[in-house]
């Protein structure tokens, strides 16, 4: 099936979530009211917490063995914390703490529960279980988690993840694998476009007074704009580079088309955006820091994005300019 335009992109940053019960089918069907519920008879004959962890059992499904003698809960449970971001999972396993990116996902659930008390219904918590092919992580967080956007397009994430960057603004040069290094050689392609013909012509740059390079022309704002708003499926994502020239000819106009591209499932995509936000003046409150996606970046990427976003204008990289020419 082929996709012809981006998913919106996730619109949460970060949601935490403690170990929790894994569930299965054998409830008892007087535990539920309303969807799921806990009732306030219930909440006072075995306990607010139990009543939940009965709730949670019995919606999201593992055997609840309810014993009336001494109200025990019996459940097996997962030991590891892990939160979910726009680029994927963070699993802060003691010993080996890794992340997971969406094509690993293969199901993702969540359940939230409610409490009664008369004729008054709260939310209690939610219960997000997550499979891979190897593993289950069940994991809880307190009242309702907003992830329905990330239940309908994480598929179409986990494809745009996958698509190279462009090396061009023309979307015909590709960059490195998903793995792979890929900001020295995004920030020695700018240097070509603003310092080369015909690349520099295309974008209407002109230029300077002062022979030292090139500044934006009166069309330039609009033909990267063009770019960073682009929601097409392309082949090859024109996005990175195009936020880098935004930076470096000091395009402020162009910080409301940036902002949202921090939130892109693409790592390189979001890192870039908040790099050439944060070059621009945007606050750390408005696109976060990069380091919040270090964990989906190599490290050398980390590293020159935040020299890029630091730096007044972008250092030449002679390797990374060998290895563009290569």
């Amino acid at each position: 099936m082929q996709h012809t335009h981006l998913a919106p992109s996730p619109d949460f940053r970060y949601v935490g979530l403690s170990p929790g019960p894994a569930v299965g089918p054998r409830v008892a069907a007087s535990l539920f009211l309303a969807g799921g519920g806990v009732g306030a008879g219930l909440m006072r004959e075995i306990g607010l917490a139990q009543a939940a962890l009965a709730a949670c059992l019995a919606a999201t499904g593992v055997a609840l063995l309810w014993r009336r003698a001494g109200a025990r809960l019996r459940v097996s449970s997962s030991a590891t914390p892990f939160a979910l971001v726009p680029w994927g999972v963070l699993v802060d396993h003691e010993e080996e703490p890794r992340v997971l990116r969406w094509a690993a996902v293969r199901s993702l659930h969540v359940h939230t529960f409610y409490g009664r008390d008369g004729v008054t219904t709260s939310t209690l918590f939610s219960v997000v279980t997550l499979q891979t092919e190897r593993e289950s992580l069940v994991g809880r967080a307190a009242g309702a988690v907003s992830l329905e956007r990330l239940l309908v397009h994480m598929e179409a994430y986990a494809r745009e993840q996958e698509r190279r960057v462009a090396l061009d603004l023309d979307g015909e040069c590709a960059g490195g694998g998903l793995l792979e290094p890929q900001v020295d050689r995004l920030l020695a392609a700018a240097l070509d476009v603003i310092h080369r013909a015909p690349a520099s012509h295309r974008l209407g740059l002109e230029a300077s007074y002062r022979m030292t390079g090139a500044r934006p022309g009166e069309h330039t704002p609009a033909s990267l704009r063009a770019i960073l708003r682009d929601r097409a499926d392309h082949e090859l994502d024109r996005r990175p580079l195009a936020a880098i020239l935004a930076a470096e000819l000091r395009l402020t106009e162009l910080l409301p088309d940036l902002v949202p591209l921090v939130q892109s499932p693409h790592p390189i995509v979001a890192g870039v955006a908040k790099a050439a936000a944060l070059r621009l003046g945007a606050t750390h409150t408005k696109v976060g820091h990069i380091d919040e996606i270090a964990p989906f970046l190599a490290a050398d990427d980390v590293e020159s994005l935040s020299a890029f976003a630091a730096s007044p204008s972008i250092a030449r990289a002679p390797r990374a300019e060998v290895e563009l020419r290569a």
